[in-house]
């Protein structure tokens, strides 16, 4: 098949789906389309490239490899140039392109940043990597960021301050919330674009990968009132998604549960239990102000989205000893360490009171991370599982013991812990996920390549 052998109308009815800036920027010309492939001519045959046709025009596209010369004059014949643009009325077309392109590649987040001169680029996060979607010329790059913001009903006159919004997006029968940011780069703005989920996409525990005998006592756990859970990790390790998890065995009881999060990633639809979530900016001014008020609702369960400061922490580790399961998510990275920074954000006299609150009401500290699938397809979660045993507890209340829980953890298997360096052995041995994989993941790299029997 050529440019020239093409039935003209066969050829207007594929360009129809794809409009003349995405066909330009992604140098492919629309040849053929029969109800159900489309034919693109590109100049080399990519993978990637035909994944970002089919996800533009989310039909099954097939690629014929023609000359360069043939693919630029086939595209200005096809696309002739036309009067000036209503560069609004594209900026909407292309933003909701790129809308269409991230939630078809499963994109956590969008990013809207300057590139050389005045164009702008587009990078999707698809399973942690940035992924290339498209180019925006001068004039539409502003365009598209001053509509993300007039949709996220931002202040469209300041650009030298960052700025958060939010904003819905309607995609195959499916709403979808989008968390809005922007900030501010020599002088120009970058967006970013964080899609949050609905009812449907709340995952089961089952599906986070524990293993039986792990996820049956973290359950029991999560059913004892008066206890405090803390689900640790780094950005985008997968936090918000275990928390969201266990809440789904919470609702499988009759519980009244009350969360405070900012933002909310997932709605609940109570089913047995009553589940009542706030947000910050919207509900309440602040997690500490929140807290007050949902201690009068009387709740059995509290879900604080992120222990930020001593006041939210105090309030947490009393709450949980008053009977209220408690559990919160911080930016740490194993059960030592999470034990430090919750200790350590009081000053010296609260210490020992805190390590005592944590000796006593702390039931269980999972630390997960996303690595990469064997298949090259999505990523897969690993944790680690510390769980408040006589032996971790006696290391809670003393500060010279805390650096000891680790190899607590390391030898107390039969009590249904493990190191997050155990777990990725098993997926390694498993075929779950590379060797490489599993020691990027690793901040003890050594374990991985001992266990492996790499020296």
């Amino acid at each position: 098949m050529t440019a020239q052998t093409i039935d003209q109308s066969t050829q207007r009815t594929a360009a129809a789906l794809l409009s003349r800036n995405s066909a330009y920027d992604a140098d492919v010309l629309p040849l053929a389309f029969d109800g159900f492939t489309l034919t693109v001519g590109t100049a080399v045959d990519e993978g990637e490239l035909v994944d970002r046709v089919r996800r533009l025009t989310r039909k099954d596209v097939r690629a014929v490899v023609l000359p360069v010369r043939e693919i630029r004059e086939g595209l200005k014949a096809l696309y002739p140039a036309a009067a000036p643009r209503d560069l609004d009325s594209l900026a909407g077309q292309t933003l909701d392109e790129i809308f269409a392109a991230a939630i078809s590649s499963y994109a956590s987040d969008v990013h809207i940043e300057p590139s050389s001169g005045r164009t702008g680029r587009v990078r999707l996060d698809v399973d942690g990597v940035l992924q290339h979607d498209r180019t925006l010329e001068a004039g539409l790059f502003e365009r598209v960021v001053s509509l993300v913001k007039v949709r996220s009903n931002m202040n469209t006159g300041e650009s030298r301050l960052p700025q958060d919004g939010r904003l819905s997006v309607e995609y195959d029968g499916r709403s979808f919330d989008v968390r809005t940011s922007t900030v501010p780069i020599a002088g120009v703005e970058k967006i970013v674009l964080r899609f949050l989920q609905r009812f449907d996409l709340v995952p089961d525990l089952e599906q986070l990968g524990m293993g039986t005998e792990l996820l049956a006592r973290y359950q029991r756990g999560l059913r004892r009132p008066g206890s405090f859970c803390v689900v640790a990790g780094p950005t985008g390790s997968g936090k918000s998604t275990t928390s969201y998890a266990s809440l789904q065995t919470i609702d499988l009881d009759h519980a009244n549960v009350c969360s405070v999060e900012d933002p909310i990633e997932y709605r609940h639809r109570s089913r047995r239990s009553l589940i009542r979530q706030r947000e910050i900016g919207r509900d309440v001014s602040s997690y500490h102000e929140s807290l007050r008020g949902v201690l009068r609702a009387d709740p059995d369960v509290i879900l604080i989205g992120e222990l930020r400061d001593p006041d939210v922490m105090s309030a947490c580790l009393a709450a949980s000893e008053t009977g209220q399961l408690v559990f919160s998510t911080l930016h740490t990275s194993e059960a030592a360490e999470t034990v430090q920074r919750i200790v350590g954000v009081f000053d010296g006299g609260r210490q020992e009171q805190a390590r005592m609150q944590l000796a006593q009401s702390l039931q269980a500290i999972v630390s997960v991370r996303l690595v990469p699938d064997a298949s090259g397809r999505g990523r897969r979660p690993a944790c680690e599982i510390a769980l408040n045993t006589s032996a971790v507890r006696s290391q809670l209340m003393s500060p010279e013991k805390s650096i000891q829980i680790r190899n607590t953890i390391e030898t107390s298997r039969r009590d249904g812990m493990q190191t997050l360096e155990m777990d990725l052995s098993r997926m390694v041995n498993e075929r779950l996920i590379t060797h490489e994989a599993a020691v990027a993941a690793s901040d003890y790299p050594e374990q991985i390549r001992v266990a492996a029997g790499i020296r």
